[in-house]
């Protein structure tokens, strides 16, 4: 597993870094993103929906539709918030394997709600709040 880190100064800057890890591993299918509220998570998967052709305008944080399906580009995106999650049952219920298999790309803030469901094969992305605008991204690639 490789791990990078990288600042962003700017949510453009946060977008692009999304953008060009999408683009740098484009049959990746599985993104987990950690970090506080307001880290940058959804603005971080609107920069791989973009590489992936879906418009970034239409990708919201899906806190309470929990997933959100977006389709128009060259493949399709699944969303999902697992922020709200608080136990194995609801984890069950969202049928995230079955998205995954699919062939999408899957997009899964507040990942370690997961648990045992970590799967290795996903790219890891931790967004830190360093300041109002400054951000920690560590990226580790399988």
């Amino acid at each position: 597993m490789t791990e990078t880190v990288q600042e962003s100064d700017s949510p453009e800057k946060t977008f692009a870094i999304a953008f060009e890890l999408a683009r740098r591993n484009p049959d990746a299918s599985l993104y987990y993103l950690h970090g506080d509220l307001g880290a940058g998570k959804t603005l971080f998967t609107k920069g791989i929906a973009s590489f992936h052709g879906t418009d970034e305008g239409q990708v919201t944080s899906p806190t309470f539709a929990l997933v959100q399906r977006h389709s128009g580009g060259n493949r399709v995106l699944y969303h999902i918030d697992l922020y709200r999650i608080e136990d194995e049952r609801e984890l069950s219920e969202l049928g995230i394997e079955e998205l995954e298999e699919e062939g999408a790309v899957v997009v899964v803030e507040w990942a370690e709600k997961l648990g045992r469901r970590l799967r290795e094969d996903a790219i890891d992305v931790a967004l830190e709040a360093v300041s109002e605008n400054q951000r920690r991204i560590t990226i580790r690639c399988p």
